[in-house]
């Protein structure tokens, strides 16, 4: 068994982004970490806590994850790097 500390509430996930980047000005808007957001709101992925998993940016697979979604996800998270 094993156990993933995320989120797939959308304001929390905004947090965890904010605090691992937080000279990325990251914002709910779609110019941002909105579409991410979606994702993350539809239980598509989850963003993991960063207070368990220190400085970088945790994205997993959540309970609605398809294959279909991994290259517009990826596309989401390559504003971040």
């Amino acid at each position: 068994m094993n156990v993933e500390f995320a989120t797939c509430v959308r304001k929390t996930a905004l947090e965890y982004l904010q605090k691992v980047l937080p000279n990325n000005n990251i914002t709910d808007t779609p110019e941002s970490a909105g579409k991410l957001l979606d994702f993350v709101e539809k239980d598509i992925i989850r963003v993991q806590d960063p207070m368990m998993y220190g400085s970088r940016i945790g994205i997993i697979p959540s309970t609605n994850y398809e294959e279909k979604y991994k290259d517009d996800i990826m596309t989401e998270c390559q504003k971040f790097v």
